[in-house]
């Protein structure tokens, strides 16, 4: 009974590689070189904060439908306090990477990180 053959081993070693190469080039393009949060209210950006310049602050959020308070810290951002009535937002904990976001619906408030520089479109429509 022959358990691996010199083509078995080639494919495994093959697949590892590719494997370990895809992690690297994951983990480099999630890195937040010039990354910023921008936080919407009612669907109109109100502010931008860089991540690195506001480490540890708070940032208070007042629209017409309620407050909402960010906390940017160590490379993240997170919904620390809500007036909404089912806190989903500020259960939904830290985001770090780009393409996510902290939604609080009863509010209409919306923060998400960006990488790259302030005025950057993730999508152009023409």
């Amino acid at each position: 009974m022959q358990i691996l053959r010199k083509t078995d081993v080639a494919v495994i070693c093959f697949f590892v590689v590719l494997a370990v190469a895809l992690i690297f080039v994951f983990a480099a393009a999630g890195t937040r070189v010039g990354a910023f949060v921008a936080v919407f209210a009612d669907g109109v950006e109100v502010f931008v904060i860089d991540i690195e310049q506001n480490n540890g602050e708070k940032f208070e959020i007042v629209s017409r439908n309620g407050i909402n308070v960010v906390l940017v810290e160590d490379g993240t951002a997170r919904m620390v306090y809500a007036d909404c009535p089912d806190l989903y937002c500020v259960g939904m904990g830290a985001i770090l990477g780009r393409f996510q976001t902290i939604t609080c619906l009863p509010n209409r408030v919306v923060v998400e990180i960006r990488v790259g520089g302030v005025d950057d479109a993730d999508i152009i429509a023409h």
